[in-house]
């Protein structure tokens, strides 16, 4: 897949947002921006979904799980009481942390298709779709569950972040829950940051045995998955930042997201990587014995 087409399939996604946004604008003047973003996002989703079936790639939707975030606090913002230029200082803050959120996985995990294009499918994908039976199925599973299903997760864990941008010059002002909140997000990008650091450095290293053994240093020593506690944690600081903010109270549905992201993560990503881990790392299975799963703990032997 080159580089062309995951740029065209990104720039189609965007164009096709913007025009659905001015429609919606006029033909729905009454729906609310919360609905409106939904929308936007779902139909992007479709976009990107319809240029990964046609490069017969799934990996065309993989940096959407941090561009689409981008691109919603854009647009609530533009739309925000006030106007784009009125910023408040918990909103900024929540900005501000998102993008330092973004930059960090595209600098830290840089996406092949901006450059160079796609030379293969993600190995989850590729085995998901050996064990469809026929390509229809695997590209209904595809736009269900490996499109659809992470982009609602990824809204869900936004919509804290909306109602802040929704408040306007009328958000309370900040207060020690705020602090802790902003502290929270602060240390799950760290903890993110310092995770692929670590697995980095213990690639190159000979004790990686080309591969054959798993990291078992700083970070890596109390969770066989930190950088997913990181990501879960950051958007478990986004809600504690909504919450800081008034909008929980008033929605507790706001919760869902988050705690989703956990059961997300817990019981698909870590059990999906675990499994490949054991087939190719030979002293995994005594990683497991002793190393938290997900949460970052101190480890039993």
């Amino acid at each position: 897949v080159s580089a062309s087409w995951c740029w065209l399939a990104y720039a189609t996604a965007l164009a096709a947002s913007a025009a659905l946004a001015h429609v919606l604008e006029v033909s729905y003047p009454t729906l609310g921006y919360l609905w409106k973003g939904f929308i936007l996002n779902v139909a992007a989703t479709a976009v990107v979904w319809l240029f990964s079936l046609i490069a017969s790639n799934t990996s065309v939707y993989d940096p959407y799980w941090c561009v689409a975030p981008l691109a919603l606090g854009f647009y609530w913002k533009a739309h925000a009481p006030g106007g784009f230029w009125l910023y408040e200082p918990r909103e900024t803050a929540a900005l501000v942390l998102l993008w330092a959120w973004a930059v960090r996985f595209f600098w830290r995990v840089p996406w092949d298709g901006w450059k160079v294009g796609l030379t293969h499918e993600d190995w989850r994908y590729a085995q998901l779709r050996a064990q469809m039976p026929s390509e229809t199925a695997y590209w209904a599973f595809s736009f269900s569950s490996l499109h659809l299903t992470p982009t609602l997760l990824v809204h869900a864990c936004m919509l804290p972040v909306a109602r802040l941008i929704q408040q306007g010059a009328a958000a309370p002002p900040l207060g020690a829950a705020d602090a802790a909140a902003l502290a929270l997000i602060a240390l799950a990008i760290g903890i993110e940051t310092a995770a692929d650091e670590q697995l980095a450095a213990h690639r190159r290293s000979p004790a990686s045995l080309g591969g054959r053994r798993a990291c078992r240093s700083g970070l890596w020593r109390w969770s066989r998955h930190p950088n997913y506690c990181g990501e879960c944690l950051f958007h478990t600081g986004l809600l504690a930042l909504g919450a800081a903010g008034g909008a929980v109270a008033a929605e507790p549905a706001l919760c869902v997201g988050a705690a989703v992201m956990w059961l997300f993560f817990r019981f698909a990503s870590v059990p999906l990587m675990d499994a490949r881990s054991l087939e190719r790392r030979e002293d995994y299975k005594a990683v497991m014995a002793s190393t938290s799963a997900l949460l970052l703990w101190p480890p039993r032997d």
